[in-house]
């Protein structure tokens, strides 16, 4: 009968312990205190952040795609590269990527064409959709809301276009 009490104890102490530390590292039921809206200097939206126990999350493809940092992903490791450089007097200045080899430079120039191609279709697509969808509107309040949200893809996939255009100046296309 003791066996039985003492091994009921330490189940209990070792599922208590266990759910007590899965509750204190994890998100999942923490409740979000704010959201916020990621932009640009000039007013651009980026995305929007949600604060959680005080800690500000974002989407990190989002914010690498603003910021023109690369972004990789290896199983549960995602890495951002830097394609900026701070200068001493706090401004930030663009700089090509700094690799020993061309032909690495170069593979990555055409890894960012291939993904920067894909974002402008995503555009196109997302464009045609809410035009599409425009004249299934029913009052002006949202159509005008319609406009705004068709405008601002225009103008993201004309930041991508030139981007892309850049690229492939820069690797003679």
């Amino acid at each position: 009968m003791k066996k039985k009490i003492i091994g009921v104890i330490a189940a209990a102490l070792l599922l208590g312990s266990s759910i007590g530390y899965a509750a204190s590292s994890s998100l999942i039921g923490a409740k979000v205190t704010g959201l916020f809206t990621i932009q640009k200097e000039d007013g651009t939206k980026i995305a929007d952040a949600v604060i959680i126990n005080g800690s500000a999350y974002a989407p990190v493809r989002a914010v690498s795609e603003a910021t023109g940092a690369s972004l990789t992903v290896k199983g549960k490791t995602i890495t951002m590269g830097s394609k900026e450089a701070v200068a001493e007097t706090g401004t930030t200045v663009a700089e090509p990527v700094a690799t020993l080899e061309a032909s690495v430079d170069t593979a990555k120039l055409k890894e960012r064409v291939t993904a920067l191609e894909s974002r402008v279709k995503l555009f196109d697509d997302a464009i045609a959709k809410e035009d599409a969808n425009f004249y299934l509107m029913e009052t002006p309040d949202q159509q005008e809301s319609a406009k705004k949200f068709i405008e601002d893809l225009k103008a993201r996939r004309a930041e991508a276009s030139a981007d892309l255009a850049d690229i492939k100046a820069q690797l003679g296309e």
